[in-house]
C-alpha cells in the first residue's frame, strides 16, 4: 500500500471504499446466485382428489378381454398411492446420500467497521471450511447409504402389501361367487321341497312337523344366500380398494380363475429368513445401529475447522487464517459410546426376532396349508362323494316309480348343502396358499413375479 486514501463514492448510507477485491467480491458473489435453483411451487389441492379418484379406471382391458391376476396387479401398482410415496421416499433418501458425499459446506463472514481515524473505513471477509475426514465422514456416508436401502426396503413392503390385499380381494370374489350360486341353488331346492310338503300336507299324507322342519331349512338356505351377496359385495369393495379405483371402475370386469399349486415351493422357506423386504429392513436397522457407533466412537476427536479470510484494517491488508477445534464432551464420549454400543445390541435381537416370526409364520401357514388340502380331499372323496351317490340313487328310484318327488328333492338338496362344503374348503385352501405366499414373500404364480421382479428393479435403479 502507498499511504493514499482509496477511491470512493457516496450513497445514501455514506462512504465506501472501492478496489478491484470489492469488484471480484461482487462478481462472484453474483455468479454464485445465477446458478441457484429457483423455488417452483407444487400446491396439492384436496378438494380436486375426489374427482380425480371417481374417474379412474383400470385403463384397457387386455386382449382376450379377461384380467389374469398379473395384469391386475400390474394395474395396481400403477394406481397405488401409498406405492408411489415409498418410492418418492426412496428418491429423497438418494439425493441425501448424494448431498452428503459433497464437502462439508462453508461459511463466509463479512465485516465493516468505521474509524475517526484516516482512513475511516475497515473491512475483511472470514471463511469457515469444516474438514470432512476420515471415520466421521465414513460414518456419516454409510449412514446415508443405509437410509436410502431402508427407503428402498420400505418400498419392497409397500409393493406387496398391495400384492398381499390384491390376492385376498381375488380369493374373497371367487369364493363369494361360488357360495352364492350353489347357495342360490340350495334354496331353489328347499324351496320347491317345501312347497311339495305342504301340498301332501294339506292332503293329509305328511305330518305338519315335517313341513316346520321343511320351513326352517329353507330360512336356513335363505340366510346363506344373504350372507353370500354380503360376502360377495365386501369382496367387491375391497378389490377396488386394493387397485385404487371406485367400485364403479369394475363393472363388467372379468378375472381369470386362479388354482393353487399343487406343490409349495421347497426352497422358500431358506430364501425367506435372508430375502424378506422386512428381514433385510432388520438387518439395515442392525448396520445403522453398527454405523452410529463408529460414529460415536470417532467423536472422540477434535473436528478440525480451517477459517482462511482477508482485512483491509484501515488502509492496511490482512490475511489471517484461523485453525479451530470442535472438542468432544467431557467424558470421552463414552456416554455417547455406551448408547450406541446397547442400540446395536438390541438392533441384533430385534433381527433375530423378525427372522424367529418369519420362520414361525412360514411353518404356520405351512401346515395350515397341508391341512387345508387333507380336508378339501376328505370333503370331495366322503361327503361329497356320499351325497352324490344318494341323489344317484333316489333318482333312479323316482324313475322306478319307488320314491316321489319329496325325496328325490331332499336328496338333491343335501348334494348341493355338500357343494357348498367343498367350496368352502377350497377357499380355505385357497386363502391357506396366500397365506404361505405372504410368509414367504413370494407368489406362486410366475407372471406375478415377474411383475414384481420389474417395479422392484425399477426401484432399485431410481437416481
Amino acid at each position: 500500500m502507498d499511504g493514499r486514501t482509496p477511491p470512493t463514492y457516496r450513497t445514501g448510507a455514506g462512504l465506501f471504499p472501492r478496489s478491484k477485491s470489492t469488484t471480484t467480491l461482487c462478481v462472484c458473489c453474483a455468479l454464485v446466485l445465477a446458478g441457484c435453483a429457483t423455488y417452483t411451487p407444487a400446491l396439492q389441492h384436496p378438494d380436486s382428489f375426489p374427482g380425480a379418484y371417481s374417474a379412474r379406471t383400470l385403463g384397457p382391458a387386455p386382449a382376450n378381454g379377461t384380467w389374469t391376476s398379473a395384469d391386475l396387479l400390474a394395474a395396481a401398482l400403477a394406481h397405488n398411492p401409498a406405492v408411489a410415496a415409498a418410492l418418492e421416499r426412496r428418491r429423497a433418501a438418494l439425493a441425501a446420500v448424494r448431498g452428503v458425499r459433497l464437502p462439508g459446506a462453508p461459511t463466509l463472514t463479512l465485516t465493516a467497521e468505521y474509524a475517526n481515524a484516516h482512513p475511516h473505513w475497515g473491512y475483511g471477509a472470514a471463511g469457515d471450511f469444516p474438514l470432512r475426514l476420515g471415520a466421521v465422514r465414513r460414518s456419516q456416508i454409510t449412514l446415508a447409504e443405509l437410509a436410502a436401502l431402508q427407503a428402498l426396503y420400505d418400498h419392497a413392503e409397500a409393493v406387496w402389501t398391495v400384492r398381499a390385499a390384491l390376492t385376498q380381494a381375488q380369493a374373497d370374489l371367487a369364493a363369494s361367487a361360488d357360495l352364492l350360486a350353489g347357495a342360490q341353488r340350495l334354496e331353489a331346492l328347499r324351496q320347491q321341497r317345501l312347497a311339495r310338503i305342504e301340498r301332501r300336507i294339506a292332503l293329509g299324507e305328511d305330518d305338519r312337523t315335517l313341513g316346520l322342519t321343511a320351513r326352517a331349512e329353507l330360512a336356513t338356505s335363505r340366510a346363506r344366500v344373504r350372507a353370500a351377496q354380503a360376502q360377495q359385495t365386501q369382496a367387491r369393495l375391497a378389490l377396488a380398494a386394493a387397485l385404487s379405483v371406485p367400485l364403479e371402475a369394475l363393472a363388467g370386469l372379468a378375472i381369470a380363475s386362479v388354482t393353487p399349486p399343487a406343490e409349495a415351493l421347497a426352497d422358500g422357506r431358506r430364501d425367506a429368513i435372508t430375502g424378506r423386504a422386512d428381514v433385510l429392513r432388520a438387518i439395515a436397522d442392525y448396520d445403522l445401529a453398527e454405523a452410529g457407533l463408529r460414529s460415536q466412537v470417532a467423536r472422540q476427536y477434535p473436528e478440525v475447522r480451517l477459517g482462511p479470510g482477508y482485512m483491509y484494517d484501515h488502509g492496511v491488508s490482512k490475511l489471517p487464517f484461523n485453525l479451530s477445534l470442535a472438542l468432544p464432551p467431557l467424558d470421552g464420549n463414552r456416554s455417547g459410546i455406551a448408547q450406541a454400543e446397547a442400540t446395536r445390541a438390541a438392533s441384533g435381537r430385534a433381527l433375530e426376532a423378525v427372522q424367529a416370526g418369519v420362520l414361525t409364520r412360514i411353518d404356520a401357514a405351512g401346515a395350515a396349508l397341508v391341512s387345508a388340502r387333507t380336508t378339501e380331499a376328505q370333503v370331495r372323496s366322503g361327503e361329497l362323494s356320499a351325497a352324490r351317490a344318494l341323489a344317484e340313487r333316489t333318482a333312479r328310484a323316482v324313475a322306478a316309480g319307488a320314491s316321489d318327488r319329496v325325496e328325490d328333492l331332499g336328496a338333491r338338496a343335501l348334494l348341493a348343502e355338500a357343494e357348498l362344503n367343498l367350496v368352502a374348503a377350497q377357499n380355505a385352501t385357497r386363502q391357506a396358499a396366500a397365506d404361505l405366499e405372504d410368509a414367504l414373500r413370494r407368489p406362486f404364480d410366475p407372471a406375478e413375479a415377474a411383475v414384481l421382479a420389474r417395479v422392484l428393479s425399477a426401484a432399485g435403479a431410481v437416481k
